[in-house]
């Protein structure tokens, strides 16, 4: 019988407690720092919204669209003044190496994509950053064959572009030596760069391409936790390699390293969060029977109430119908002889019983203030997810069914 409290009544909830673990960011799939992938961990994943409003439509290819992030105009800013310096080749001129660097870009993201796209999976956008492309999909292919694939894929088609450029910039008679991604001829220029982003994209470490290929063939004879804890520690390893020789060389590969170190860690997290909780639906981790609060209760009556429950995110409701929630922060707040219909967030979203933990409940919780959400059948409330349901889950031990065949 569910419990809609206005006074001293006593309910003993699950103690809080603060857990980061799953709700750190999860990184988008084949993003990538000049090419650097980062899918995360074979789970769906929906577009950012932030990126979604602050990004421009280029075009389409092969029918998926190409977007531009609006930071990507700080890039255009820093080539134009390079190129404009004494003894650069000109703004033109530096801007039509800019556009040449993300041709090469894109085409490597649209490689990851068909190729993904053609074993199942489902993409969304290409969008373009300052530090370079992301592929994001909503469906990703499942198999560590499908992820070999759609891993290696996009170092060989950068690796096959600066085959071609270096043969045609032979022919042309422009000399690939001595190496220069500045100021020498464009066949040559093109050759390396693929050449260096498909040869560095291949490195054993998340979350890169070659962290990737690392996983897909570790898993030949692990499961799937297991290679990616491995993969992810050789990626943080070879950060640190990457940073000690950023500090003596290039100040560039300590910024790398910084992004691979936690990007590695990224990926480790979201893939074990993808094993706790696929399949799982939010009844099978819900509070069933949370205390419920009516819209006419007084912020003071609900401060009795905190006395007498560990629950600290209330539903709000009136005639029985949800109309939103409270949490303790906000009771605290108010003064007492507020009624909670003036303070509840009634924007707050809610999930139903059947919704999935892992591509419903984590995103909301990503992006809420609050601590828990309603569990409604219709407008009816009949549960109350926290997040330390869910923090319980992922800090369960395996379940052992984690290998891929």
């Amino acid at each position: 019988m569910r419990r809609c409290l206005t006074r001293n009544q006593e309910d003993k909830g699950p103690s809080e407690r603060d857990l980061r673990l799953y709700g750190a960011p999860r990184p988008d799939p084949y993003g990538e720092v000049m090419n650097d992938d980062s899918r995360g961990g074979r789970r769906p994943r929906a577009a950012s919204r932030a990126h979604g409003r602050l990004s421009a439509p280029i075009g389409r290819i092969a029918g998926i669209p190409v977007r531009v992030h609006a930071t990507f105009l700080i890039l255009v800013a820093l080539f134009v003044v390079g190129s404009s310096g004494p003894g650069g080749p000109g703004p033109v001129a530096g801007l039509w190496w800019l556009a040449l660097i993300f041709a090469c870009v894109v085409a490597h993201e649209l490689a990851h994509s068909v190729v993904a796209r053609h074993r199942g999976g489902v993409v969304t956008e290409i969008l373009l950053l300052p530090i370079g492309g992301v592929s994001k999909m909503e469906r990703l292919p499942e198999s560590p064959a499908d992820e070999f694939a759609v891993a290696i894929v996009g170092p060989l088609t950068s690796i096959a572009i600066a085959v071609v450029a270096a043969v045609a910039s032979v022919l042309a008679g422009q000399p690939l030596y001595p190496v220069d991604l500045l100021d020498g001829g464009y066949l040559a220029r093109l050759a390396w760069l693929n050449l260096i982003l498909g040869g560095f994209n291949l490195l054993p470490a998340f979350p890169l391409d070659g962290g990737r290929v690392f996983r897909a063939l570790l898993e030949r004879r692990l499961d799937l936790e297991t290679a990616t804890r491995r993969a992810a520690r050789v990626g943080r390893a070879l950060a640190v390699v990457l940073a000690v020789v950023g500090i003596l060389v290039d100040i560039w590969l300590v910024l790398i390293a910084v992004f691979v170190y936690f990007g590695a860690s990224a990926e480790e997290v979201s893939t074990i969060v993808h094993l706790r909780l696929r399949g799982r639906r939010v009844d099978d981790a819900m509070l069933v029977e949370p205390v419920l609060l009516d819209d006419g209760t007084r912020a003071g009556e609900a401060r009795g109430v905190l006395r007498h429950t560990a629950q600290r995110t209330f539903p709000v409701v009136h005639a029985g119908h949800y109309v939103g929630v409270v949490d303790a922060h906000m009771v605290g707040a108010a003064a007492p002889d507020t009624p909670l219909a003036v303070i509840a967030d009634t924007d707050a979203p809610a999930l139903t019983t059947d919704a999935s933990l892992e591509n419903d409940a984590v995103p909301l919780f990503q992006g809420s203030a609050h601590d828990a959400v309603a569990v409604l059948r219709g407008d009816e409330v009949v549960g109350l997810l926290q997040r330390d349901d869910i923090a319980h889950l992922v800090q369960a031990p395996p379940s052992g069914d984690a290998h891929h065949n």
